[in-house]
């Protein structure tokens, strides 16, 4: 592994300080250079029951340094070391055994909403619950601005006396847990001189995508006597600001610790490092060190689409023309939208009544167990059996119990019925159920029969007026891994392919950056500033393939980019 790095690399990995941040570039090897510190400090670590926690913001991060110390040292993370995101350290280490001191309840809490458990509240105060929290000064705020959270007074007051009544009740969302961590290492001292006993070293990959709350973690940790953090990131490539990350907060430790530079691209050829330079905020471009692709000629290419499946096809002649294997290691088409994504699966179309995003306004209040028990039969039906049993046994124990769904109520519900019986009821709806490849009135009519029989539920109005015509699959395409049947190579969106390497890349946008026109955002963007969050969002995508890049734009639009990239 040692062998394997750069001069660069080799005086980072290397480097004998107690708190050090390094600024690094798209490929210049930022994780295999944390996984190179980690391994250096394992062959030299003695203790039994102290370990050093290695942590990232994604799972495909912490998993990629993982693979680099087997592949190349043959070392595997064992006790009593610890690798993973830094939610799962927080929840592991901090909220779960200790989160009911500080939350009011009287048992272990439980982490629901995403990335844990789906959550679909009852009403509108349940609605809101795993999108909403509270910021580092305990006032409450929403986690997500879309769809926009409501603004009359009746129905905040709603969401935060459910907010409050379920926390003490002992359910929790991430913000949650975070911000309660914060609170307990704050109130109880021998909690947090505990744990930095255990842990005396942190090492964080991605730290450009820590939040207010998590760096205030950090920071306690810090006054607490780590001996050493070790931190790598890239403000250029955050990119995760809808969900609080603060990238201004790793700058600000650039500014306070010891500062080192990582600004050779191991990964792109020259022309990519400069087709790439001025969304970001680089002095120079980085410089090309890839014996394999640094000198290619292959020229980055912009290209204005009116229909998505000529690009599409244009992209796989080129990859094809420049002998790239159709694979999905080694080509992409990365899409800023999931409607870009499913329409270049054969999902959908665009030529739907409601975009995407407002599938969430189509169900009434209190109709969650129906979105769920549809949800799931139509993944099952697509052949996702385990994501589309979870979701449909969800549903079913919602409708049964008029209780939010946790493990520890399926569990108990279980234990009442049998599993073998608990199956065969849910085995019985399944089989009754009508077919989910038709639009959603038409489902809930036929399905009302089956609700009639099993739950007792004669009338189910659960769509809001205009909505029934929508097909379900246009409701839930975007909800199932799908690859298309005739592409081979990968097909997702910016955010799932954030540190993954691909010999060519298709980056899809359309003329709007969230509510705002690109044009209007390149205009705005000034040289030498962190650049708005949706341009470091193409900044990401388009410094993924190591030879071949097209970038894909509306008819019209071409030009602003060319000027913008290239001019």
């Amino acid at each position: 592994m040692f062998n394997s790095l750069s001069e660069k690399q080799k005086k980072i990995v290397f480097i004998d300080s107690d708190r050090v941040v390094i600024k690094a570039c798209p490929g210049s090897g930022k994780t295999f250079v944390v996984a190179a510190r980690l391994a250096n400090k394992i062959l030299k670590w003695k203790e039994k029951y102290i370990g050093i926690a290695t942590l990232s913001f994604t799972n495909t991060a912490w998993q990629e340094i993982e693979k680099n110390l087997v592949k190349f040292d043959n070392t595997s993370i064992k006790y009593p070391h610890f690798l993973g995101t830094i939610d799962s350290f927080i929840n592991h280490y901090i909220f779960l055994p200790f989160g009911h001191l500080v939350m009011g309840c009287n048992r272990r809490p439980v982490l629901v909403g995403e990335p844990h458990e789906k959550w679909h509240g009852r009403n509108i105060g349940e609605k809101y619950f795993d999108r909403s929290s509270f910021n580092i000064d305990g006032n409450f705020i929403f986690t997500q601005n879309y769809p926009a959270p409501p603004s009359n007074a009746g129905a905040l007051s709603a969401i935060k006396r459910t907010k409050n009544s379920l926390l003490k009740r002992g359910y929790a969302n991430q913000h949650d847990a975070n911000y309660f961590a914060l609170k307990i290492i704050k109130e109880y001292p021998q909690i947090v001189k505990s744990l930095v006993g255990r842990f005396p070293i942190l090492l964080i990959d991605e730290a450009q995508d820590t939040t207010e709350i998590q760096m205030a973690i950090i920071d306690e940790l810090s006054r607490a006597g780590l001996k050493e953090i070790f931190m790598v990131g890239d403000p250029d490539q955050a990119i995760f600001e809808w969900n609080n990350a603060n990238p201004e907060l790793f700058i600000k430790k650039c500014n306070e610790w010891n500062l080192g530079q990582l600004d050779e691209c191991r990964r792109s050829s020259q022309n990519i490092c400069n087709f790439v330079y001025k969304l970001s905020t680089l002095p120079n471009p980085a410089s090309a060190v890839s014996l394999d692709v640094s000198s290619s000629m292959v020229q980055p290419e912009i290209i204005e689409y009116d229909d998505l499946s000529n690009i599409k096809e244009y992209f796989l002649d080129k990859c094809s023309y420049f002998n790239i294997p159709l694979d999905k290691k080694s080509v992409s088409i990365l899409c800023r939208k999931k409607k870009i994504v499913n329409n270049i699966n054969g999902l959908f179309d665009n030529t739907l009544p409601v975009s995407t995003e407002d599938y969430f306004d189509i169900w009434r209040d209190g109709f969650s167990w129906c979105k769920n028990i549809c949800e799931g039969l139509y993944l099952i039906e697509k052949g996702d059996y385990k994501i589309g049993h979870k979701i449909f046994e969800k549903g079913c124990f919602e409708v049964l119990t008029k209780l939010n769904y946790s493990r520890e109520g399926i569990k108990k519900l279980i234990e009442k019925n049998g599993l073998v019986k608990w199956r065969k009821f849910m085995y019985s709806i399944i089989k009754e159920s009508p077919s989910t490849s038709e639009r959603i009135s038409n489902w809930l009519l036929s399905f009302s029969s089956v609700s009639r029989r099993k739950f007792k539920i004669d009338n189910i109005d659960a769509i809001k007026k205009g909505r029934g015509n929508l097909l379900i699959k246009d409701i839930f395409g975007s909800s199932i891994n799908c690859e298309p049947s005739n592409l081979p190579i990968r097909v997702g969106t910016i955010h799932s392919a954030k540190g993954e390497t691909f010999e060519a890349t298709l980056v899809i946008l359309d003329s709007n950056g969230g509510r705002k026109k690109y044009k209007t955002m390149m205009s705005e963007c000034e040289k030498n500033n962190l650049l708005q969050e949706e341009l470091r969002t193409v900044y990401v995508a388009i410094t993924r393939p190591k030879q071949f890049l097209v970038l894909g734009v509306p008819s019209g639009d071409g030009s602003a980019w060319s000027e913008f990239l290239i001019n």
